[in-house]
């Protein structure tokens, strides 16, 4: 019986909503810009 009522809650994948797949995206690229932005400050003797 409690086997039926778990099956019934996992209905199937359900897709994030857009503005998280959005902000996710952004985030993403301002952390490897900031990495990039780190690197090449090391690299230029600013550590």
């Amino acid at each position: 019986m409690e086997e039926k009522e778990e099956l019934e809650r996992q209905e199937g994948y359900e897709p994030r909503p857009a503005w998280q797949v959005w902000g996710a995206r952004i985030g993403l690229v301002l952390f490897i810009l900031f990495v990039i932005w780190q690197i090449m400050s090391i690299a230029g003797g600013g550590l």
